[in-house]
């Protein structure tokens, strides 16, 4: 439940931001992300699993609310992708999935740095963190792969598994850096965690630990161009 605490901040600071609202200028933004998506989960090596690395994509929006504060609608897209013989002690059951994945999300942004007014600078950097809600689509296909004879050793159920969740509402934290030019030309790296709060997403719950949900991330750069 560690992921909680920055959504608790992030309410905490929201009549701050309603605040700037009324002192600053808005600039909209609109703009591309490249990167990478991760998982972790019943089918991973590890909480990041390099090996399983696969790319992403994605646009958004971005209001200014002030100088520190802002709101940002985006579409992610990528996929995800587990294999237990990246594991050595999985290895045996010889399970992988793959999945391509959707997600619309709204988020607030917090910069540490505040921007006295616009245009001061021809260049201005900060960090930045980020909180909210996603709604994300999956329908992972797992699969055995291992010795027929075997199967009935590894199996509880039939792959792949039935009334698992394609649909998940869930929150996401994350941070980034922010590198402004001329108030026109917004770059961007950042990264965000996805605690899926259901074991489904990989398409392996009975099978592998029902008591453990999983993860998904995307890490990316981004760009922006400001349109007022």
């Amino acid at each position: 439940m560690h992921y909680l605490l920055p959504l608790l901040l992030f309410c905490y600071s929201l009549p701050h931001a309603y605040a700037q609202f009324h002192q600053t200028r808005h600039p909209l933004e609109a703009g591309v992300m490249l990167g990478l998506a991760g998982y972790s989960g019943d089918m991973s090596a590890k909480r990041v699993d390099l090996q399983e690395l696969r790319p992403a994509y994605g646009a958004f929006v971005r209001y200014q609310l002030g100088n520190r504060f802002a709101i940002k609608g985006q579409v992610y897209a990528g996929a995800i992708s587990g294999d237990d013989k990246y594991s050595a002690i999985k290895a045996p059951r010889h399970f992988k999935f793959g999945t391509a994945l959707v997600e619309l999300a709204g988020l607030l942004e917090w910069q540490l740095f505040a921007r006295d007014r616009a245009g001061a600078r021809d260049f201005f950097i900060t960090p930045f963190a980020f909180a909210g809600l996603g709604y994300t689509y999956a329908d992972a296909d797992a699969q055995y792969y291992g010795p027929p004879s075997e199967r009935e050793k590894f199996l509880v159920v039939p792959l792949p598994e039935e009334n698992l969740k394609s649909r998940f509402l869930l929150p996401i934290v994350g941070g980034g850096i922010r590198i402004a030019f001329y108030d026109q030309l917004i770059l961007g790296l950042e990264g965000g965690l996805r605690p899926v709060l259901s074991d489904d997403i990989d398409g392996v719950s009975l099978n592998g630990n029902p008591g453990e949900n999983d993860w998904y991330y995307f890490f990316g750069a981004t760009v922006a161009m400001v349109l007022n």
